[in-house]
């Protein structure tokens, strides 16, 4: 066994000091090479009537509303001293009904139509008990002007 470890560690120590690789030849330089320059071509295109032509498309763009959507007719047939019965069968249900606010309800419309316009318009309505007893209709501008 140290008869072997011996010839290994002298193999190792041999082989490090000894330069195997054989040093590549050097390549002979070559001559410096040039492309003539080429005569410029004339751009060919085709006639007019020749060409493809694309269709021009035109983007669907939806109408997008969120919120309750009024009609002035109905919203002007409201009157102080109806039920919310009355006042749901007329216009919808609210889009707000807030439990802390049990008396008052709001319809709120956000909406874009397809020319990119933005609509908004608030009605507020409260009731005392099951009546109605205000209408805020103050925030109707735009549902009128529609």
């Amino acid at each position: 066994m140290r008869r072997f470890t011996f010839i290994l560690i002298t193999i190792v120590f041999l082989s490090g000091c000894s330069n195997s690789l054989p040093k590549a030849p050097e390549l002979p330089k070559l001559p410096k090479f040039s492309m003539p320059e080429l005569p410029k071509m004339p751009k060919l295109s085709l006639p007019s009537w020749a060409k493809p032509k694309m269709p021009s498309i035109e983007t669907y763009k939806p109408s997008i509303s969120q919120g309750s959507v009024l009609n002035i007719e109905d919203v002007n047939k409201l009157r102080l001293g109806i039920n919310k019965t009355d006042v749901i069968n007329l216009i919808g249900s609210p889009s707000i009904s807030d439990p802390f606010h049990q008396y008052q309800w709001d319809y709120i419309n956000y909406s874009t139509n397809d020319r990119g316009e933005k609509i908004y318009y608030r009605l507020r309505l409260v009731f005392s008990g099951n009546i109605l007893s205000e209408i805020d209709k103050s925030e109707l501008e735009q549902l009128i002007n529609k």
